[in-house]
């Protein structure tokens, strides 16, 4: 019993993660901490869904506005996704030489140029001819090679670049793009338009008028003395009497 407990905390010592120097994530046009909602979205940098979810969400931070919302974008890189490692320290770097400034002109960059940036079964980029691609994007920036490719080899732009991605995996994070909400998973679509990411951030903002509306209305599925309940856009239960509709949840007690 003693040996098992001993392994337990080895356990959980070696299974920490270093505590970042800097709060992870790239946040959008300054949202504030103290807004209501916090949109936190996780996505590759050569990944398509990714880049389709992203144009919405920074609509939707538009949209509410920075004391409404605060949309926080955090970089993962998937391990199938070779040059998506580059791209992302590539962000690090730009935030460093730009003081954030910059971070998600260069993150929209890429997604536009992300075609030019993936390996295919008949050329693998090596890692010189990475970083002469992204050192040719950052250019477009107005930052000069020699400031931006030394930074991908610097170690604590490795370090920052790792962490983060460390950190989302003790979030639960697996794949791109996932979505929280107030720092709870959201089962959301890259797919989805600004109105459907509306309902859903309404039903934090206004959670008593939205559950009263939620669960208002008849779904011609659902049985006999049931009511729909849309607790996701486009996801649907029939809650029966006395359960609640509950966005994001579902029917509940």
């Amino acid at each position: 019993m003693k040996f098992l407990i001993a392994a337990c905390l080895v356990s959980v010592v070696y299974g920490q993660i270093p505590i970042p120097t800097r709060e992870v994530g790239y946040v959008y046009k300054n949202g504030s901490d103290s807004a209501p909602v916090h949109l936190d979205a996780f996505l590759d940098l050569i990944c398509p869904y990714s880049k389709q979810a992203l144009p919405t969400l920074m609509q939707v931070a538009d949209m509410y506005g920075p004391t409404q919302l605060q949309l926080t974008v955090h970089l993962f890189p998937l391990p199938y996704h070779r040059n998506s490692f580059y791209a992302t320290k590539g962000a690090r770097a730009i935030s460093s030489l730009t003081q954030g400034n910059l971070t998600f002109d260069w993150i929209n960059l890429v997604y536009k140029n992300m075609p030019a940036l993936v390996n295919s079964a008949t050329h693998q980029f090596s890692e010189d001819q990475m970083k002469t691609k992204f050192s040719n994007l950052a250019s477009k920036l107005g930052l000069y090679p020699e400031l931006f490719i030394p930074l991908l080899d610097d170690p604590h732009i490795e370090e920052d670049t790792r962490v983060a991605w460390k950190y989302a995996c003790t979030r639960g994070v697996a794949g791109t793009p996932t979505f929280m909400v107030n720092d709870v998973l959201v089962g959301g679509s890259p797919a989805w338009t600004a109105a459907q990411w509306k309902q859903l951030i309404d039903s934090v903002l206004h959670p008593s008028k939205t559950r009263q509306t939620f669960k208002s209305h008849r779904l011609s599925a659902c049985a006999p003395n049931t009511k729909r309940c849309e607790y996701l856009p486009g996801k649907i239960e029939c809650c029966t009497s006395g359960e609640a509709c509950i966005p994001n949840v579902g029917c509940r007690c």
